[in-house]
């Protein structure tokens, strides 16, 4: 090899190239055109062949895999002909030489001279950082397409079963971008050593002394940790928990209380992780916020008793999103979202309405949809004294019957209630499935109820008093008994 560098093909003044930096350039680009080759007439015929790729897509990662190949080949000269200029090379701060000798094990570029933390950029770091971007973007891609085929896939198998596949088509996969761009970024932070900056200093004792550094590449792996969690959280739920959904016929409020359960469990623990990537000491964390939380439990309480009772709703499944419920005052509603602290409601008249978490745990609340998606109501009605109570009964069983929401099994029936003070009591009694609209329900089979007694006369009667006169009334033409006063004598009328 030394043999190889004494061999000079080209000499500019200060510029030189050699045979061994020659040999190396090559190795190299056999290398990357090896891959290239693979990759071009190998791998993706073998995945066309597996998923019907777009053509769009296919001439976009036919063009990545050459730019990256040109990329990486670039680098290489740039790097071996020591054409690799510094665009920036400046100083972000003074560093101990522990501190200098810490860094420059991970990049020694970043403090090569000893006089401080630098920030360098050379052309190879905008190219490898533009490499970076474009493999990002083929693995969205790439991804995003496999998901969408096979989605396909699937709603082909159950098309053929009879079945239907709930659900939009799907073209990427969510925070799988988030994640990669910020692993550029974290890749160019590194390179140009603005990884290990920080710009300021979490003070920790109360005199100011200590603290914990917070890096920028600090910064930058703590919000790769939040974003891979939701990118799992996001693959778990939408991949791996719809395909059991799906196979078991798990309904849709058990659905969405297991995914909110793992959203709290799996958010906790990223919380955790983020603090803990930041540089944060967990159990100093803990045991310095122990007193404060106290004090925050105790101004909170309200607030942590509806976030408790929101956790054990998804526990005990007494309400579920989608029920039909009746809180205490009277307030009938479709559930549509359980939250951390309150429950969103929709009611009859279209408005929503919050309601804390508490108040469905802690008060009578009237599910109309807990066992099963119907439920028996009741219409009341008298009729005068001397009707005929089987023609009643059975105009009150039709008027039921005659309406399209109502029921054929169970179906309805009459009960006789009491004799009324003014009339005969009856009471209507028919089930529906439509909870929502039962009142439009019962105003109808009133309308129907009425119009059929008045075709036959049957009179619904005003409510009525016997009044009885002490002594009986007084005859016509007879003189008025004269007041008395209070000792029990009359009262002279004195002339004019």
């Amino acid at each position: 090899m030394e043999q190889l560098r004494n061999i000079e093909l080209l000499n500019l003044g200060e510029f030189t190239v050699n045979m061994a930096q020659l040999a190396v350039i090559g190795f190299f680009a056999g290398i990357l055109l090896f891959v290239y080759w693979l990759i071009e007439y190998k791998l993706f015929p073998w995945y066309y062949g597996m998923d019907s790729t777009s053509e769009v897509n296919r001439g976009r990662m036919r063009r990545a895999v050459r730019f990256t190949a040109f990329g990486f080949i670039v680098v290489v000269i740039l790097r071996t002909l020591n054409l690799d200029e510094e665009l920036i090379n400046i100083v972000l701060e003074q560093l101990s030489p522990e501190e200098l000798k810490r860094i420059e094990m991970e990049n020694p570029e970043a403090a090569n001279d000893g006089s401080g933390l630098r920030f360098i950029v050379r052309i190879s770091t905008l190219v490898k950082v533009l490499i970076a971007y474009i493999v990002a973007n083929i693995l969205d891609l790439v991804l995003g397409e496999i998901i969408t085929q096979r989605f396909h896939r699937i709603r082909t198998v159950a098309r053929k079963k009879g079945t239907t596949i709930a659900g939009n088509e799907p073209s990427r996969i969510r925070w799988l971008r988030p994640v990669l761009i910020t692993l550029v970024i974290m890749f160019f932070a590194t390179e140009t050593g603005l990884a290990f900056y920080h710009p300021f200093t979490i003070p920790t004792n109360a005199d100011g002394t200590g603290g914990i550094d917070l890096t920028i590449g600090k910064m930058l792996k703590a919000t790769l940790v939040f974003l891979l969690v939701n990118l799992l959280l996001s693959f778990f739920i939408s991949f791996l928990l719809k395909g059991y959904y799906d196979r078991n016929k798990i309904d849709t409020g058990s659905q969405f209380a297991i995914n909110r359960l793992l959203t709290y469990f799996a958010y906790l623990i990223g919380v955790l992780l983020v603090i803990q990537a930041a540089g944060f000491n967990l159990i100093g964390i803990w045991t310095g916020a122990a007193a404060l939380l106290v004090g925050i439990g105790i101004g909170l309480q309200q607030t942590f008793n509806d976030l408790i009772c929101g956790i054990i709703m998804l526990f005990e499944r007494s309400v579920k999103v989608g029920d039909v419920i009746e809180l205490s005052g009277h307030e009938v509603g479709t559930v549509r979202k359980i939250g951390t602290r309150t429950s969103i409601l929709e009611t009859r008249d279209d408005i929503i309405i919050f309601v804390p978490n508490s108040k469905l745990i802690g008060e009578n609340v009237r599910n109309w949809s807990q066992v099963e998606r119907k439920a028996r109501f009741h219409v009341k009605v008298g009729v005068a004294y001397g009707s005929d109570t089987s023609l009643v009964k059975e105009l009150m069983i039709k008027a039921a019957k005659d309406h399209n929401r109502v029921l054929d099994s169970p179906p309805p029936f009459v009960r006789f209630l009491d004799f009324g003070d003014s009339s005969l009591d009856f009471d209507v009694i028919f089930w529906t499935r439509d909870l929502m609209r039962v009142e439009d329900t019962k105003s109808d089979i009133r309308l129907s109820i009425d119009a059929a007694f008045r075709a036959r006369n049957i009179e619904i009667p005003f409510p009525q008093r016997d009044l009885w006169i002490r002594g009986g009334l007084p005859q016509v033409g007879a003189a008025p008994t004269p007041p008395e006063t209070e000792d029990g004598t009359d009262i002279e009328e004195v002339p004019d």
